[in-house]
């Protein structure tokens, strides 16, 4: 079975000038995490795997298919850009009959599709009332409806979280973890801690290259301690695992993923080392991603 949204050579740009590229990208079911710089190039990479921008040169393929010879296979795809695709003078059912009425010849198709969507976000107490009266995180929900309103296989969320409340924030998030059981799901964010509360992997953009980086997961899950011991024992502690010597007896320890800090403290005692104390560091995930980011200019 051909994957949902492939990637082969693509350039892209504006006025022809490349921006991007080349891109070369197979996306899966589930959670893919993007992450970039402000002009890094993301929301051109969306556009481009959306449809709505032409590459340069290379390919997009949506379900096998490329776009270019199969322009039906842009409704596949779905994308929730910066501003909802949403008239502010109709209401919110007016502006999901419309799209609704785009995606489906078949009335009673379009009706339930509308049904369902209204339920899966909490869209009835909105419904009759139009959209420029509605705030932030309520407009979010709407053009997530309508996003939803073709039943996409792939979905391309270009940072969707970036001024909702904590509740709709929320909300979000739990959709987006259980439409990736069945869909593909492209997250843009600058925020590597929230892209990593739903996805399972991480693409950085940048200079126009994407790449896979799997290991800023690991990095931000990976567990670090600092033992307080009695007298200096970074070298003992060598033997136990990555140890730093810091200053008045404290070492800095990284846990590797298969152990627990409390099978590296018993062979630590058993070598001899007086552990007084043992504290864990938080991880910033932030700042992971800024070293990547300087390390790679």
């Amino acid at each position: 079975m051909p994957a949902p949204l492939v990637l082969e050579g693509v350039r892209a740009g504006y006025r022809g000038t490349e921006t991007l590229g080349p891109v070369d990208a197979t996306l899966t079911t589930g959670v893919h995490a993007l992450l970039g710089r402000n002009g890094a190039g993301k929301t051109t990479l969306m556009r481009v795997m959306a449809g709505i921008l032409s590459p340069l040169a290379g390919r997009v393929l949506v379900g096998g298919a490329d776009v270019a010879n199969h322009p039906g296979q842009k409704d596949a795809v779905a994308y929730l850009g910066h501003r909802a695709a949403l008239s502010p003078d109709l209401t919110v059912r007016h502006n999901l009959e419309f799209w609704a009425a785009l995606r489906h010849a078949d009335p009673a198709l379009r009706a339930d599709r509308l049904h369902e969507v209204r339920e899966t976000f909490t869209l009835g107490p909105l419904w009759e009332r139009r959209t420029e009266r509605l705030s932030r995180g309520q407009l979010q929900r709407v053009d997530l409806a309508r996003a939803l309103l073709g039943a996409p296989q792939v979905l391309l969320l270009d940072e969707p979280l970036t001024g909702l409340d904590p509740v709709t924030s929320a909300l979000v998030r739990d959709l987006i973890r259980s439409w990736a059981r069945t869909r593909t799901v492209l997250y843009s964010t600058h925020n590597l801690p929230e892209a990593l509360s739903v996805a399972t992997d991480v693409l950085v953009l940048k200079d126009g290259t994407l790449t896979v980086r799997n290991d800023l997961v690991g990095d931000t899950e990976r567990d670090t301690y600092v033992l307080r011991c009695k007298g200096s024992w970074p070298a003992a502690l060598e033997a136990v695992a990555p140890a730093t010597a810091l200053d008045d007896g404290r070492v800095r320890i990284d846990v590797p993923p298969a152990e627990t800090i409390g099978d590296l403290i018993a062979r630590a005692v058993a070598l001899g080392v007086p552990v007084l104390g043992v504290d864990r560091v938080p991880v910033d995930a932030d700042a992971v991603l800024r070293e990547f980011l300087e390390d790679a200019r």
